[in-house]
């Protein structure tokens, strides 16, 4: 049983098995999936996951075939399901990066298209997806105050996902019908082998939903990788994923619907990047990649402001399109994410040490690139000395530490204080952008770079 790379919330068992008799006699390449030892609070059960991948077989998606399930402890330690292992890869950055891709990527789009219509196919009442939440328990209200209380308990405030979420649920689209949503469907969790979809993979997260919640997902700028400007998952244009989906479901694709479910999927992946941090900083998981996916929700972020403020991006002033000089420095609010660079640095070293020093072959080398990326971050972090935004003290005085400060700062723009006053708001704007951009020249000043800021 070998380890398999990939797969952020479940862990994944590569199996080669033979069997006896019955319908697996001969040799079998197979996948055992269980849970982590830390995981995410929205992620189905095992053997739950395994019941909608079954439904999606059956409806005829492009799934690997689940086999069996089992949750008894004495077979493995804890709950499981094994599936066939399908041939390709899934590497987002290979498959959006390589030029060897570019040819087959506007048909693998439209396919792509196809699979999630397929997927829509699949609606309420299913007796065997009992299980699921009724579609009035996770409509984007019920989303939008899960994100809420999550970050009602998070130590660092976070305005721009509060001023995110206000216009959210300031335009909520009429409801739609229902159907099975994969919540997850981007590049990344689907697998091409030799320029043909072969598998739509990672099921924990599926639910009843609104079908343009899927479509705004797959369309997020967060799932674009080595190409933000191929709008449809890194892959293509919008109009082949459109087509697949609109011909194989018959229905046309709402834009004001998916731009709506564009917003939130920054807001969502954000909140499920700090809780992958999480599982780093409270429940202890020693994993590099853990620890630094929460400094992803900066760029969602930024991509909140790039969808709501278009404007106010065409139009920033100078001074936030480009590196501050030193003189300004104490004047540009640089707040750390958790974790604090210096443990990030730490960490790195034990990694370093203990696990890629003595042996660093080829499948190592991402590990590698981690480590880097960390130590860059740091060094970034030790050069900057982080100031309050002189707007936030005009705001609410000078008497509070920059955390208080932020943390009223987004308890205003939670119930929206300044909507009725133009020139707060505009400020409040302008104390976004500059936090966010602030944030990361640190963390990831290349996606900066990408998206057009000096």
């Amino acid at each position: 049983m070998t380890g398999l790379r990939g797969g952020a919330v479940q862990d994944n068992w590569g199996l080669d098995a033979r069997f006896s008799d019955g319908t697996l006699d001969g040799d079998q390449r197979l996948v055992l999936r269980s849970s982590s030892a830390t995981g995410i609070a929205a992620s189905l059960t095992r053997l739950q996951e395994f019941a909608v991948q079954k439904a999606a077989f059956r409806a005829g998606v492009t799934v690997p075939e689940p086999l069996f399930a089992s949750d008894d402890p004495a077979i493995f330690g804890k709950p499981f399901f094994v599936m066939r292992r399908t041939p390709g890869i899934a590497a987002p950055d290979r498959i959006t990066g390589d030029r060897a891709f570019d040819p087959v990527l506007p048909t693998l789009a439209e396919r792509l298209g196809r699979e999630l219509a397929r997927i829509h196919m699949i609606r309420p009442p299913r007796h065997d997806l009992a299980f699921l939440a009724p579609c009035g328990k996770i409509g984007p209200m019920q989303q939008i105050a899960g994100i809420r209380a999550y970050l009602d308990r998070h130590p660092t405030p976070r305005p721009v996902l509060e001023w995110g979420m206000r216009w959210l649920e300031t335009h909520l689209p009429p409801p739609a019908a229902p159907v099975l949503c994969h919540h997850d469907f981007r590049t990344g969790n689907y697998l091409v082998d030799d320029g043909e979809l072969t598998a739509i993979l990672d099921w924990e997260f599926a639910g009843w939903g609104d079908p343009h919640e899927d479509i705004g997902w797959f369309c997020c700028k967060s799932w674009r990788f080595a190409r933000l400007d191929r709008e449809a998952g890194g892959i293509a244009a919008r109009a082949a994923f459109y087509r697949g989906y609109e011909s194989e479901s018959g229905r046309l694709i709402d834009p004001h619907r998916v731009r709506f479910w564009e917003v939130m999927a920054s807001v969502r992946w954000a909140m499920i990047a700090l809780e992958q941090t999480d599982r780093y900083v409270i429940s202890g998981e020693r994993d590099l990649d853990l620890a630094l996916t929460g400094r992803r929700a900066t760029e969602c972020e930024l991509e909140i402001l790039m969808l709501l403020d278009p404007e106010r991006e065409k139009a920033s002033c100078p001074r936030d399109r480009r590196s501050p000089a030193p003189s300004q420095r104490e004047a540009i609010l640089c707040m750390h994410d958790a974790p604090s660079g210096t443990a990030l640095l730490a960490l790195a070293g034990e990694v370093l040490l203990s696990e890629l020093m003595p042996l660093l072959p080829e499948d190592r080398r991402p590990d590698a690139l981690l480590v880097a990326r960390c130590i860059a971050i740091a060094q970034r972090e030790a050069k900057t000395r982080a100031a309050p935004d002189p707007e936030l003290r005009v705001l609410y005085g000078s008497g509070s530490g920059t955390d208080e400060l932020l943390r009223r700062f987004a308890r205003e723009l939670r119930i929206g204080a300044f909507e009725n006053f133009p020139d707060r708001e505009l400020c409040g704007r302008a104390i976004l952008w500059r936090l966010t951009i602030a944030k990361l020249r640190q963390s990831n000043p290349e996606f900066l770079a990408a998206n057009g800021f000096d």
